[in-house]
């Protein structure tokens, strides 16, 4: 497989699933285009494992919470991937495929270290946990677009709108980055505006993994 280095993801100063909830209440939701994958290009597949990345790890995590563990099993994952070197006919079949063979991966982990042996249990039963799969693989996908897009935000920004998202009132906030309300205002609105524009077309196409 190509040697791409792995990203130093952390997930600390994120938004949170709260942030994200909050945040998607205010965005619109358009179509995105689809078209056939091959995996056997170089410069698609490394696109691929950049793009995918995050919302892998914050998928994986939702299962082990050791970080090292799960970037592991990530790399096992895209290597599986390379050797395969397949056509997929969309860009939401090779998520879901993508996506499958992390959890595979995981299960076989659970079970050969004994951890959470209960748990483990559960999800090995011979028919996958598929509404759960897919419920952690939409909101992976959905956390990861989130947060490159709030990363685009400019730093005061940012952190204006964070904390509208964690509830603070907009006096608060004016207070808290010594700013008047009306720049309060002025920051929240922008972030809006530029969220609503960076999202509305890839949030329909995460809708669209398990609707084919």
């Amino acid at each position: 497989m190509p040697s791409f280095s792995d990203k130093n993801i952390t997930f600390t100063g994120e938004i949170n699933r709260k942030g994200i909830a909050a945040m998607m209440e205010q965005l619109n939701k358009d179509a995105e285009q689809d078209g056939t994958l091959d995996l056997a290009d170089l410069r698609v597949f490394k696109q691929q494992y950049e793009d995918n990345f995050r919302s892998l790890k914050y998928f994986g995590m939702q299962y082990i919470a050791d970080e090292d563990v799960v970037s592991d099993l990530i790399q096992d994952t895209w290597l599986k991937i390379w050797e395969r070197q397949e056509t997929f006919p969309s860009l939401a079949a090779f998520r879901r495929y993508l996506f499958q063979v992390l959890y595979h991966a995981i299960l076989n982990y659970l079970k050969h270290a004994r951890v959470e042996h209960d748990f483990a249990d559960r999800l090995s039963l011979s028919e996958p946990v598929e509404e759960e799969v897919a419920v952690k693989m939409i909101e992976a996908e959905v956390y990861s677009m989130v947060n490159t897009a709030f990363d685009e935000l400019s730093d005061v920004c940012r952190q204006v709108y964070a904390a509208s998202l964690s509830g603070k009132s907009q006096r608060e906030i004016a207070e808290e980055f010594h700013i008047t309300i009306n720049t309060v205002k002025k920051h929240i609105n922008n972030a809006n505006h530029y969220l609503r524009r960076r999202l509305k077309h890839i949030l329909f196409s995460v809708l669209q993994l398990f609707a084919r």
